[in-house]
């Protein structure tokens, strides 16, 4: 039989096994990661038996199959645990079959092995083409080594070319396909489970997301967005357009705004009212984005919609308050008092009297204003005062008489204003009003706005500043920057694979660990004066350090990686077994950052060289000493 026909055997076995795990390989996508490969070992191991038991001997103690493929692609792609098996048959059946180059086998099989080991250790994912063919050459290595230790050297001349050469080539070919075969199965599932995640976000996201084509038709929706357009589920929606769901006015003025993004190529925020099919009036604060092929064109309009109906009627039913509170202090009982030219009391009603009960009696007609201001404040009905007494009475008198508004505050609290109007005669006709409630009104409004203005520069889930109030500190930071002086500086922190976390640990768990790492972040920044923390997007989060050279950000830094990492929070997605950050640095008008972009493509820079150098340290823009960096 021609020994050649066991060597495509061999090829045969190897297509089989892979096809078996590719195939297979949707069925136990489920399992832990450990079971995985235990489970592609065992495949593995299967294809070591078969191809060894297809061998040909084609000189004493040499014998020849594709053991070698399965053993280095069963470490590169499973690890420790899934080459364990296929190293344990290849070794035992080996040992039990005949022939005299057992010493040399056993090396050999190790070697296949070992190659396989140390590509996995180093890749920490799914190959690519270069680590393939460099496990593929192993491979090769492997399988031809015994040819030069037991093929007496002036046959090589012979061997090489007949049987050498294309015993290599078969194993290559072999390993190369195996290889790129397994790649790209687990390729298809990560992009399948990436798919599922992005689409059970999307899908349970409160606000309303969709996506257009340049047309104006839906190509994808989640659920909020078929709700608001009252189409039943999302699939509805897909090939049709607002002029399908809303009246025709609204849909123009939809489809317009839509046009006016693709003509300027630039993200709007607006606000859209309309009213629904239900006749509901609905309020929108929307976001339109275009998004752009490959070239740059645009292909089609992303839209975020998120529903303030109810933060558009609790600000009307807030202006209309306003109203009736304005409305009903100009309808109450006033005091009202006239003093002549001197400053007597020649008239008052009822009303004036209540509103001072502690010197009624004293603001009789007659009365100075000047004796009746010092029995108030000797009564305590006024503030108690320090100071020159008849200086102050003097002038408080000068002040009601004087035509104008003047407000004052009793010691009871009350607030009471003073409408002050001259008639021809020179008199002074005083209007007394009680607006304590009125001036409550206004503190409780402007605690109001206080508490919206700090809604809307927050992130709800870390309580840090969000992206909007960074964008505003660092433009007046920037701006205020005199162009010799250093700083701000800016830090700019990742969580380190924080994906992992979520998917290891779940959702609500990464909210936690990123709060606390929020927290941990903006107690370190604390003690430096106008500093800025925010939540930037995803895990991230920046620190913005006024007048801060990058010697001491960097060193902010190195303190603010340590100390998340001392927080021990546990992280088995990550090969630190622990939470940890990487963290960039960028200083304004140091190594050629003049500007607000350059200030945030320097540390963003810096970012991505921390985790290009192996997460849980820090980088610096301006190229600081890298080793010191790393020890942060």
């Amino acid at each position: 039989m021609n020994p050649w026909n066991e060597l495509l055997a061999n090829l045969a076995i190897v297509a089989i096994t892979t096809s078996l795990w590719t195939f297979g390989h949707r069925h136990v996508a489920r399992f832990t990661p450990r079971s995985r490969s235990a489970v592609f070992g065992g495949i593995m191991a299967c294809g070591t038996l078969g191809a060894m038991s297809l061998p040909f001997q084609f000189h004493p103690g040499v014998l020849l199959d594709l053991r070698y493929t399965f053993l280095a692609i069963s470490g590169l792609f499973g690890g420790p645990v899934a080459a364990a098996a296929p190293f344990i048959v290849a070794v035992a059946r080996r040992a039990m079959s005949s022939g005299t180059g057992l010493s040399v086998a056993l090396p050999l099989i190790f070697m296949a092995t070992a190659s396989g080991l140390i590509a996995h250790s180093f890749i920490r994912g799914i190959p690519d083409g270069r680590s393939i063919a460099v496990v593929s050459l192993a491979v090769v290595f492997s399988g031809t080594a015994g040819f030069f230790v037991k093929v007496p050297f002036d046959q090589w001349p012979v061997v090489m070319p007949s049987v050498v050469v294309p015993f290599a080539l078969l194993l290559f070919v072999s390993a190369m396909i195996s290889s790129f075969a397994i790649s790209q199965e687990l390729k298809r599932q990560e992009a399948t489970t990436l798919n599922r995640i992005y689409k059970a976000i999307i899908e349970a996201l409160p606000d309303c997301l969709n996506a257009k084509d340049l047309k104006g038709r839906f190509i994808a929706a989640n659920p909020a967005t078929a709700a608001l357009m009252s189409a039943g589920v999302a699939a509805n929606l897909i090939g049709k357009t607002d002029f399908d769901f809303y009246p025709e006015e609204t849909a123009r003025g939809f489809r317009a705004d839509e046009e006016a993004l693709l003509r300027d190529g630039k993200p709007i925020v607006i606000e859209q009212r309309f009213t629904r099919t239900d006749s509901a009036e609905t309020w929108l604060a929307t976001l339109k984005a275009p998004f752009n092929d490959d070239d740059g064109k645009p292909i089609g309009i992303i839209t975020h919609n998120r529903e303030i109906t109810d933060r558009k009627r609790l600000e009307s039913e807030l202006a209309q308050t306003q109203r009736h509170l304005a409305d009903a202090l100009a309808s109450m009982a006033d005091g009202l008092a006239m003093f002549d030219s001197k400053g007597a009391q020649v008239f008052n009603n009822a009303r004036y009297l209540e509103l001072f009960p502690l010197t009624a009696d004293v603001r009789s007609t007659g009365a100075c204003l000047r004796a009746i201001i010092r029995a108030a404040i000797e009564l305590g009905e006024e503030i108690p005062v320090t100071g020159d007494i008849d200086n102050i009475i003097e002038r408080s008198a000068d002040a009601i008489l004087r035509p104008g508004d003047r407000q004052m505050r009793l010691a009871d609290g009350r607030w009471i204003e003073a409408r002050t109007r001259t008639t021809v005669e020179g008199a002074s006709l005083i209007v007394f009003s009680d607006i304590t409630a009125s001036k409550r009104a206004e503190e409780e409004l402007r605690t109001l706005n206080e508490r919206l203005d700090i809604m809307a520069h927050t992130d709800g889930l870390t309580g840090l500043l969000n992206r909007r109030a960074f964008d505003s500190s660092l433009d007046e930071l920037v701006s205020r920057n005199p162009q010799i002086a250093a700083g701000p500086s800016l830090l700019m922190i990742d969580i380190d694979k924080f994906k992992a976390y979520n998917d290891t640990y779940g959702h609500p768990a990464g909210d936690t660990c990123l709060k606390r790492v929020a927290n941990r972040v903006a107690e370190i920044i604390a003690p430096y004066p106008r500093s800025v923390v925010a939540r930037y997007g995803g895990e991230e989060i920046a620190v913005i350090i006024p007048q801060c050279d990058s010697a001491p950000a960097l060193s902010l830094a190195k303190l603010l990686c340590a100390q998340v990492r001392e927080m021990e929070i546990e992280h088995v997605g990550s090969e630190k077994g622990r939470v940890t950050v990487s963290i960039g640095t960028a200083t304004m008008n140091a190594a050629g950052v003049y500007g607000k972009k350059d200030l945030l493509r320097s540390a963003d820079e810096a970012l991505y060289a921390a985790k290009a150098a192996g997460r849980d340290c820090v980088r610096g823009c301006d190229k600081l000493d890298d080793a010191a960096a790393a020890r942060a």
